[in-house]
């Protein structure tokens, strides 16, 4: 069986020639992948990024999203730059705005997926699923003809890295059904479960209230904690950063992995064949999402840009290519003792960064077997 083909260009920049740059590089791994494959004429075209948070900077820069762009409208296609709400909508597009994207720096509309309330999406059954039957594709995503899933590669607390799995699994689905019911949540809980407050742990910090995305935590120090069940989304960000373990979403990583595995079919679904394709910049790699409102430094040093059209194969490539990076000082590595050259990512976050990769290649998103094509410049 023919191995998928992930094109690979290195972040170093040996000389002073922009055929030799990143941005320049973008140009021929676009060419290299050949978009005209994917892409018709006329085809509404999904740039989907992450537009980061207020704290959160590391976000794929506009320079890059206009390459992307560029390469799109050469080919007469439509493309826009989207995400799906993260923090309230119309809040989310400032915050979008004051990390550089907007309209002007990218060359496209830059548009929310799933509405000004994040409730615009579309269910959408799960083929083969294990846990989440249905999920609710954002209508930007979901209607769109072709799309470029643009991301930020990096860790994360839960999943144990975030590339292009995560990006469609997380990211292309609402908060909210169009009803009103969580969505999105279904990834983080168990059973939809809220969060569970342990009293005796609270040290009424209120450090949960303050990263609530919708403002459903309410405390009064001392008295009382309240969690308003209909306005949750079940995002999980408040027991992430709960330092004293008040806070409790119960999910192993498996069963998370799962989740996200499944939404991600849930969004592939709605494509047709060869519609969608896959674009990870390991640049600026923190240990943790850009959804977070801060971002530490790098644990490792830039590596460059992946492409592929398998989610699976891109992010296991990404994976080995880290690897073979000496972690950094003075980062979170460094304060863990994470000194050598191995899975950084799963040693600052202590979870496992196969398992997505593992269970995405049994339940049919992609493969783990790869050919490395590796580019070294802008060929004329």
């Amino acid at each position: 069986m023919q191995k998928v083909k992930v094109y690979y260009s290195s972040a170093r920049s040996k000389i002073w020639n922009y055929d030799h740059s990143m941005p320049g590089k973008l140009e021929e791994l676009l060419s290299q992948i050949d978009l005209s494959k994917y892409i018709s004429p006329k085809d509404k075209v999904a740039v989907k990024t992450h537009f980061g948070s207020q704290g959160a900077f590391r976000i794929v820069r506009p320079v890059f999203l206009r390459k992307i762009v560029e390469a799109v409208k050469a080919l007469k296609a439509k493309p826009f730059i989207t995400d799906t709400t993260r923090i309230e909508s119309l809040e989310y597009l400032e915050v979008a705005a004051y990390n550089g994207l907007t309209h002007l720096t990218c060359g496209a509309p830059v548009i929310i997926a799933d509405g000004i309330k994040g409730m615009d999406a579309t269910p959408v059954k799960v083929e083969g699923h294990k846990h989440i039957s249905e999920i609710s594709v954002a209508n930007a995503i979901y209607h769109a003809d072709a799309m470029i899933v643009v991301s930020h590669f990096k860790g994360h607390l839960q999943a144990g890295f975030g590339g292009a799995i995560k990006n469609i699994g997380m990211g292309g689905v609402s908060p909210k059904t169009h009803d009103g019911k969580s969505n999105r949540g279904l990834l983080h809980s168990v059973d939809d479960k809220l969060p569970a407050w342990d009293k005796n742990k609270c040290n009424w910090c209120r450090r949960c209230e303050d990263i609530c995305p919708v403002e459903a935590i309410r405390i009064e120090p001392k008295v009382s904690f309240e969690l308003t069940d209909d306005m949750c989304w079940r995002c999980g960000r408040c027991a992430r950063i709960c330092k004293e373990k008040a806070l409790d979403m119960p999910i192993t990583s498996e069963r998370l992995n799962t989740h996200i595995i499944e939404a991600s079919k849930a969004v592939m679904s709605t494509f047709k064949p060869k519609k969608v394709i896959f674009i990870n910049f390991m640049i600026e790699m923190q240990p943790e999402c850009d959804c977070m409102p801060t971002a530490d430094v790098p644990v490792v040093n830039d590596q460059g840009i992946a492409v592929s059209d398998d989610p699976v194969a891109v992010d296991q490539a990404c994976i080995d290519i880290v690897a073979k990076a000496g972690p950094l000082p003075n980062s979170l590595a460094s304060d863990l003792d994470v000194t050598e050259p191995g899975d950084t990512f799963g040693a600052v976050n202590k979870k496992s960064t196969k398992l997505s990769l593992e269970i995405g290649e049994k339940m049919g998103l992609g493969t783990r077997e790869y050919e490395l094509v590796t580019i070294k410049k802008k060929n004329k």
